[in-house]
């Protein structure tokens, strides 16, 4: 078996890291659904609802799979609401859950695989945009942590049993995740570069495996490529363009965007993650593998993307590395596995500190998307959630406008637009 990282133990008697980790997905599963029902759909959420009316191979920036999973609610309940909309990605994000777990058992222990999960779900880009949300990055990110799994039984694992199952198993959760962003498509070169730095990985570079998982994966991802044949190759002219325009290095832009990943992350956990990232370079020498394959899958996307930000004006867009953060969790999490187990009662009141408030932030920013209490009461609170902007405002339901075209006798027309500056 693979070696990694270092972790493992009890931090209680009479619970099990398994029982605390289905304890978390059901709790956190709850308090998903309450939230999904108080407030209305995000701009982006609207579009991707408008695709789901329009159930395509294709779409014009999207591969098609979380817009059909919101065409499979509407046709399954014939109704319009944030929890049958977002029903399937809070379901999906307990899977993603369950799996980050599996994966820190596998690698370092019980314990630091909870530990890893839990801070999963502290994270708000994770526990509320990809937790929550109808849009792309539920989807990609279960289906990520599973072609993971897979490559690690045959990177890791000495010797590999039925290899040619575990790489059959890699490109069908590859496919699934390249049908659901774009950005999947980092797994492939992630593994590919730990093939090519570790000599005892270039032996894959000869067996049929990894290249019948990329058969398998574009066999599943083939009906994307006939739709954009048919369209101009549009999908991968605009993700490109977003990507390749220079306009100059901006420092300040580059400061925006890691303001932003740190918010969206929370300072206090984002700022490990980075140092675990780091430390990856270093370590006992049973380790290496295990290091050396979660900083190639992890480093890329955050990187490339940071690095994206300093030279084209990507916006808000912060979230774009967040695959490559998923996985620094599992370090992590074997990082505070060892603090818990050396450190004492210092190490526990950190712990819980800080997992209190990440905790309490969320349920601020939750609330105030429900009242407008920051908005309406301390502006500046409100602005600063947001780097200047409130995001909260765009899940605001516009209702009011049903009930003005109802009094008007203008419901039912269809050469009327709405417009409005926000």
């Amino acid at each position: 078996m693979g070696q990694g990282f270092t972790g493992g133990g009890r931090v209680g008697p009479g619970l099990s890291a398994e029982r605390a980790t289905l304890a978390l997905i059901a709790i956190t599963l709850v308090l998903r659904f309450v939230a999904a029902g108080s407030v209305g759909l995000g701009v982006g959420e609207s579009y991707y609802f408008s695709s789901a009316l329009h159930p395509s191979p294709g779409y014009f920036d999207q591969p098609p799979l979380a817009n059909l999973l919101g065409t499979l609610m509407l046709r399954l309940t014939g109704q319009v609401s944030g929890i049958v909309l977002r029903g399937p990605f809070i379901a999906i994000f307990a899977g993603t859950t369950w799996l980050m777990f599996l994966i820190g058992r596998r690698l370092s222990g019980p314990w630091a695989g909870f530990w890893a999960a839990l801070l999963l779900n502290l994270a708000p880009v994770f526990s509320m945009s990809v937790g929550i949300f109808f849009q792309p990055d539920g989807p990609l990110m279960f289906f990520w942590l599973p072609t993971v799994w897979c490559l690690i039984h045959v990177l890791l694992d000495e010797p590999v049993h039925h290899a040619l199952g575990w790489w059959s198993a890699a490109g069908v959760m590859l496919g699934l995740a390249m049908l659901s962003k774009y950005s999947a498509l980092f797994l492939v070169a992630s593994a590919g570069l730990f093939m090519l730095v570790r000599k005892d990985q270039r032996r894959w570079l000869t067996h049929p495996g990894p290249y019948l998982a990329l058969g398998i994966a574009a066999l599943l991802f083939l009906p994307v490529l006939v739709w954009n044949a048919h369209h101009q190759w549009i999908s991968f002219l605009w993700q490109g363009h977003r990507g390749t325009t220079y306009r100059g290095i901006h420092l300040d832009w580059l400061v925006h965007n890691l303001s932003g990943q740190a918010m969206e992350l929370l300072p206090w956990i984002w700022i490990p993650l980075l140092v675990e990232l780091i430390r990856l370079a270093r370590g006992e020498p049973a380790t290496a593998a295990t290091r050396l394959l979660i900083a190639c899958l992890a480093a890329p996307p955050i990187l490339l993307f940071t690095a994206v930000a300093a030279y084209s004006n990507v916006g808000n867009h912060y979230h774009w590395g967040t695959p490559g953060y998923l996985l620094l969790f599992l370090p992590l999490g074997a990082t505070i596995d060892r603090a818990l187990r050396r450190g004492g009662a210092l190490s526990r009141v950190a712990v819980g500190g800080l997992g209190t408030l990440s905790f309490a932030f969320m349920v601020a920013v939750t609330v105030h998307s429900v009242t407008g209490w920051a908005r309406n009461g301390l502006g500046g609170i409100s602005r600063w959630l947001a780097g200047g902007n409130d995001f909260t405002v765009d899940v605001i339901d516009y209702t009011a406008l049903e009930s003005a075209f109802h009094a008007r006798g203008l419901l039912d027309r269809h050469d009327l637009l709405v417009f409005s500056d926000k």
